[in-house]
């Protein structure tokens, strides 16, 4: 069973890794199911691969949900599940004792370096994972991340990284859906794909793109994600800096691929990442990338081959790679190959799948 906070839907980076999870397990050796802790939408309205339960869980820490999880504990026994499948933070905090409680092997997924970790949290985490069989972490920093901070056996980490299929990324780019707009074919194009949070630093590739924007006088920086909250002040900063026209914000759209596709250059400018979906969609479209060397990045690009690393703050740095790569067609012709490359050699959904069943076999066993 796989027990996630919620799913919103599949433009959350985790949901489409456990859908393709969901879909991808040889159904002869596996027989999955999904709880949720809290009713959604998009559970109610779309059906799943597998059976569906909602715990409804309001509070965390009460006398209810510890009913709850008890009723969960006693479902489990009796429906002899053998594993359980963590995801997200309230999940990992108060799950993996019940489960343990209910007789099933553990496993816990990490994919960030715990930003939203505060020491009473971190304090629950510790003591969660006294019930944790096995920890996935989707890079080697976020495995470090673990094992430092939550203090989790480092051979009890393994580290499997996130995966997409390859179709998604292969089809012709459609109808340019930046025309309307106002972007012309020809056009130079940066992105950058993210929620639009303090922790994405927008306001930095805003000051980067500032500082090229009159060299470059066919190019546009277009963000996708983010909701009026986060996109309403950076409005400002690009009114302050005589951009308007030149900076468009198209806000969350489920399904972006079709927009990587007609990016010059993609940009991450992150204060921390885990393994970023993101980049492995720009790579999946064969696009150069510039992103900030945090977290699980370097570990997908590979700087000067699939794309550049920068430092974390570093505008100048930011503003010099993206001008390099507007400026030499050839380089970043060469690039986009190499990032199409390593997408295919590492990082498709069947491989991510063949090293989740490798897993449960190794803690279960084979039927």
């Amino acid at each position: 069973m796989y027990i996630m906070d919620y799913f919103y839907g599949l433009q959350g980076g985790t949901e489409v890794q456990v859908m393709q999870l969901l879909l991808k397990l040889d159904k002869k050796r596996f027989e999955p199911s999904i709880c949720f802790l809290q009713p959604m939408e998009y559970v109610r309205k779309n059906e799943f691969p597998c059976p569906v339960q909602i715990l409804n869980i309001k509070r965390l820490l009460s006398v209810n949900t510890f009913k709850k999880f008890l009723k969960f504990s006693v479902f489990l026994k009796k429906s002899k599940i053998k594993l359980v499948h963590i995801f997200f933070n309230d999940s990992a905090l108060i799950v993996p004792f019940f489960a343990k409680l209910g007789g099933a092997k553990v496993i816990a997924s990490r994919r960030d370096m715990g930003f939203w970790h505060t020491p009473t949290k971190l304090a629950l985490l510790r003591f969660s994972n006294r019930f944790v069989d096995r920890i996935v972490a989707n890079a080697n920093a976020v495995r470090e991340n673990v094992a430092v901070k939550e203090h989790f056996l480092p051979s009890n980490i393994e580290v499997i990284y996130n995966g997409f299929e390859p179709d998604r990324f292969t089809e012709s780019a459609k109808e340019d859906p930046l025309v309307s707009i106002g972007l012309a074919n020809g056009d130079q194009i940066v992105g950058m794909v993210s929620n639009l949070y303090e922790i994405k630093r927008p306001f930095d590739l805003i000051s980067a793109f500032s500082l090229i924007a009159n060299t470059f006088y066919k190019s546009h920086l277009v963000f996708v994600g983010g909701g009026p909250r986060e996109i309403n002040p950076l409005r400002q900063l690009v009114d302050d800096l005589n951009l308007q026209g030149r900076v468009h914000f198209l806000g969350r759209i489920p399904e972006p691929v079709n927009i990587i596709k007609h990016f010059s250059v993609c940009v991450l400018c992150s204060d921390s990442e885990g393994l970023s979906n993101a980049i492995l969609e720009y790579l999946g479209c064969g696009k150069p990338v510039v992103c900030t060397n945090t977290g699980g990045n370097p570990e997908l690009i590979q700087d000067g081959y699939n794309g550049f690393l920068v430092d974390v703050g570093d505008v100048q740095g930011l503003s010099a790679r993206i001008s390099q790569l507007l400026s030499d067609s050839k380089l970043a012709k060469e690039i986009s190959s190499n990032a199409k490359r390593s997408f295919g050699q590492k990082f498709t959904a069947e491989k991510m799948a063949q090293s989740y069943m490798s897993l449960y076999d190794s803690l279960i066993g084979v039927n």
